[in-house]
């Protein structure tokens, strides 16, 4: 081998070390969770809690055409395809039961959707476990992990108004329109993954939301998006604390309802 050739080796052999060398400080990247199948046990005893309580609406394969269906907007949730509004995990990920069970206590305001609680617990865990069933899904992946929700910093003025350049920033207009009444430009564009078309909140209306009332369920649906509907995630775009600034200013939307002043005056409140 010639000198020449031994120095060109010698020039490269440390760029090719530098280029091959793991970034020790990188973080390991965590594996996916592993699926967890239905437990088909309490499957069984769920298929007669979903035959009596939820194939109306969902139909009897779970793919959400059941006879009542045709009447409801919005339509009932499909569970062939196991895509699920609201969760606690990153957007695209399966929910965790708990997500589910709450779902199911809580029902979804704005929907046909009602609390089932009066069922019991074990019920509850018996048809979730059978509505797992429908999509292959669950045989496949697992759950995500839940987002953390950090500190909620001062609801103030100086909040208010960062989440306001938020609002701007991140043209939540465009959906759900400059007041927040879900009248922005995009409104005749939005469909579900279904093809129906899908209609922005209304943050003025009411302060009950689809996915729970707290400041912390609007917290979790900007971090993790409704999965199957235009709303995306902001996990790429806004920081979890800038997701609490957006949730203190979009409580100032909500206009008060005159009914119930209506009703507070009759009973002398």
């Amino acid at each position: 081998m010639t000198a020449k050739r031994l120095a060109v080796l010698a020039a490269m052999v440390p760029a090719l070390a530098f280029a091959q060398a793991p970034d020790q400080n990188a973080p390991a990247e965590k594996p996916p969770n592993p699926p967890r199948p239905p437990d088909m046990a309490m499957a069984a005893q769920g298929k007669m809690v979903y035959e009596r309580f939820c194939i109306s609406c969902h139909g009897i394969n779970g793919d959400g055409r059941g006879y009542s269906a045709q009447w409801l907007d919005p339509h009932p949730r499909d569970f062939t395809r196991a895509i699920f509004k609201c969760r606690s995990t990153p957007s695209g990920t399966l929910p965790t039961d708990d997500d589910l069970m709450r779902t199911l206590h809580e029902g979804l305001y704005h929907t046909n959707m009602p609390s089932w609680a009066v069922l019991g617990d074990t019920n509850l865990r018996h048809v979730i476990e059978y509505i797992k069933t429908f999509s292959p899904r669950w045989k496949e992946e697992g759950p995500g992990d839940p987002i953390k929700v950090v500190s909620e910093p001062p609801d103030d003025a100086a909040s208010i108004k960062k989440g306001q350049a938020l609002w701007n920033s991140q043209a939540c207009f465009n959906c759900h329109g400059q007041t927040g009444k879900g009248d922005g430009s995009s409104v005749p564009t939005l469909f579900d993954d279904w093809g129906f078309h899908i209609t922005p909140f209304d943050f003025t209306s009411s302060p009950r939301r689809k996915c729970g009332n707290g400041d912390a369920d609007l917290y979790r649906t900007f971090l993790t998006g409704l999965n199957g509907t235009p709303m995306p995630s902001f996990a790429d775009t806004v920081t979890p604390e800038d997701a609490w600034h957006l949730v203190h200013f979009l409580k100032t939307l909500q206009q008060p309802q005159q009914h119930q002043g209506l009703f507070q005056f009759m009973v002398g409140q």
